[in-house]
């Protein structure tokens, strides 16, 4: 498996999850060998329910919107050749 970040090996690591309310309990992810990203099913389960909730929302924005620079002014200096 390759990380979703870096692109880097993935390897499974065991842990021991000792904030579970019923006791500890021992769980399998995923961790990146390069920059240290983790996977698991949980982490996977609240991204595709926040991917769900979050709606996209295009803008388009014009070239006259996006700066509004004059040139006329006197305050531009040329470029030097």
């Amino acid at each position: 498996m390759t990380c979703s970040r870096c692109e880097g090996l993935m390897l499974v690591e065991h842990i021991l999850d000792l904030a579970e309310s019923y006791g500890e309990m021992w769980a399998s992810s995923w961790r990146c060998v390069n920059c240290g990203h983790r996977d698991d099913a949980v982490i996977q389960q609240h991204r595709l329910a926040q991917a769900k909730r979050l709606p996209v929302k295009s803008a388009v924005v014009s070239a006259h919107e996006a700066a509004d620079v004059s040139w006329e002014t006197e305050f531009v200096e040329k470029l030097a050749a």
